[in-house]
């Protein structure tokens, strides 16, 4: 199954050959890899180098390396959390901006509306007035919103029914509160926000997919010129301060989201 790793990379190497085995099927969920001695003489590695990829692998959440008698490295199924993960590593260092945030936004979050118009069950309907809830409680104590903002959108890409819209979602998500924790919108902001999503809540309620699709389109909007703004007043905050910021440096006015 696997072959003798080159020197130079035996860490990586190893790491990529049984991450192929995993993502081709050549090793399934609930398969145990093959014993730590025999790994050893197949790769061509000390223990310590084997051991090292694996504590890697089982951190990316491919593998589980489990102690006693019937121990042993265990394949794990690679689920939404790890799969997020993945991707958010990856975009992390794309500088992606704001923009780039809106424009999968406007083209994926209305749709996504549309279904969940069509396919949300009472008990969804009910999460998201749950979420709404809290989130005006937590506007009351003056607390951040953020945490009932980004599930009220979970809970509609969840309704969905799709686990590739689930993963898209979260990813979004991620990138818009790293901007809100970045920028610290105010209370006019968050206000602003319940009422879209109170708005999105009702036309859901009424089985509407595309007046819900439209309410959805103007709220994403509307949290992209918001955010763009509060970039802009940062930038030139910074500039009469005399102060420098890495995300103005990506060559996209500084929108990194």
């Amino acid at each position: 199954m696997f072959r003798e790793v080159q020197q130079n990379k035996v860490s990586l190497d190893i790491i990529s050959q049984i991450r192929d085995a995993i993502l081709s099927g050549t090793l399934n969920p609930g398969d145990r890899l093959p014993p730590e001695k025999e790994l050893v003489c197949d790769f061509g590695v000390s223990k310590h180098t084997l051991r090292e990829a694996m504590r890697a692998l089982e951190v990316m959440g491919f593998i589980e390396v489990r102690k006693g008698a019937c121990g042993g490295a265990v394949v794990l199924e690679v689920d939404l959390k790890t799969a997020r993960e993945s991707i958010s590593n990856f975009l992390y260092f794309q500088n992606v901006s704001i923009r780039d945030l809106s424009e999968v936004r406007k083209v994926f979050e209305p749709h996504l509306a549309r279904l969940a118009a069509e396919r949300m069950t009472p008990k969804d309907l009910d999460d998201l007035a749950a979420t709404q809830a809290c989130c005006l409680e937590s506007m009351a104590r003056g607390d951040s919103t953020y945490e009932h903002e980004i599930e009220f959108h979970r809970i509609i890409a969840k309704a969905s029914g799709n686990p590739v819209f689930m993963l898209i979602q979260d990813f979004v998500n991620s990138g818009l509160a790293e901007s809100k924790n970045r920028l610290r919108p105010g209370n006019d902001f968050q206000e602003r926000l319940f009422t879209a999503h109170q708005r999105i809540l009702e036309a859901l309620r009424s089985r509407e997919p595309e007046l819900t699709a439209s309410r959805m389109q103007e709220h994403v909007c509307e949290v992209e010129h918001s955010l763009e703004e509060l970039q802009e007043e940062r930038q030139e905050s910074m500039r009469k301060t005399g102060c420098t910021d890495h995300d103005t440096s990506n060559g996209r006015n500084g929108e990194r989201a």
